[in-house]
């Protein structure tokens, strides 16, 4: 059985791709004839990617074009990145792709605004397999191009993460440096100035991308650590597959600078939600809650 055809993934394909139906019908309702811009945030190995497919398939088969992409599409050229961890030599958050400062968020800025146009827009593409692994944005002569479309999907395990203003740092901080809650146990591996630089990044991301997302969809775990077993399993399908994978040793430094994300930012993004267009009003964000076999155990529009 293919990774959509098992319950938990049609679950969460149905419950999320009927949630974007009626938000595009309110769309439609304004009136625009904007496509409807959804959100996808989810940690590491929650199954974005595979919902990104399922929503893909299941939109197109209700006669809703729709066109998906990652975050993860749009990190900086592989010279741009080294120049990134030359200027913060020593920040390890910084060393390699994945928090917020790795990616070219204005050539996302422009792939949603070409698609809200309704123009033929080129979708960013990254392979995270060149340069010894340290990957680079594929030719943009090969990167395919969207027609106007219904529904653009955006995801990302740190899209919609919001910036914590000098009060809320210092709290964390405090949490970080002067408890020992095992909720800040991540961060404490990492100097105050290596957390504030991933922080002050995250402003950009939220002045560039989010005002043009419409709604949200979350996937939602009580403890972030399940990361490290979601992640062993992908890893492990790899392995089984023939192709490359990291070992244990790799996938715990990997998945260790990525940790202080979630820490600074999922309080408050549990708190205040979701930053988005306003063009839909309240309840723009649908709320999944994943155990840690990703089953959808609960639902809310909280946020």
């Amino acid at each position: 059985m293919s990774s959509l055809g098992k319950p938990s993934v049609m679950d969460r394909v149905s419950k999320s791709g009927d949630f974007i139906i009626r938000k595009l019908a309110q769309k439609r309702a304004i009136p625009s004839q904007q496509p409807l811009i959804v959100g996808i945030n989810g940690p590491q190995g929650s199954g974005k990617t595979t919902l990104v497919r399922g929503l893909v398939s299941y939109l197109r088969d209700r006669k809703v074009a729709t066109v998906g992409f990652s975050l993860d599409d749009i990190y900086l050229p592989y010279k741009e990145q080294m120049k990134v961890a030359a200027q913060h030599a020593d920040n390890p958050l910084l060393k390699f792709r994945g928090q917020a400062g790795t990616h070219d968020y204005a050539l996302g800025r422009q792939t949603l605004e070409g698609l809200l146009q309704r123009k033929d827009t080129a979708i960013p593409q990254y392979d995270k397999s060149l340069n010894g692994g340290y990957g680079d944005q594929v030719d943009r002569t090969q990167w395919k191009v969207s027609g106007p479309v219904d529904v653009v999907l955006f995801e990302g395990w740190n899209l919609g993460f919001r910036a914590l203003d000098s009060a809320e740092f210092a709290k964390f901080i405090r949490g970080v440096r002067e408890s020992d809650s095992p909720l800040f146990k991540h961060s404490r591996k990492f100097s105050d100035a290596n957390l504030a630089q991933v922080n002050e990044h995250l402003k950009a991301y939220e002045a560039a991308l989010y005002r043009l997302v419409d709604v949200w969809v979350y996937m939602r775990v009580a403890n972030v650590d399940v990361v490290y077993r979601w992640r062993k399993q992908q890893e492990d399908d790899l392995a089984a597959s023939g192709r490359s994978s990291l070992t244990d040793t790799q996938l715990e430094d990997f998945v260790s600078r990525f940790m202080p994300g979630y820490e600074m930012a999922l309080e408050k993004l549990d708190k205040c939600g979701f930053v988005s267009s306003g063009l839909l009003g309240s309840m723009n964000t649908l709320r999944m809650h994943l155990d840690i076999n990703r089953n959808v155990v609960a639902i809310d529009h909280k946020l």
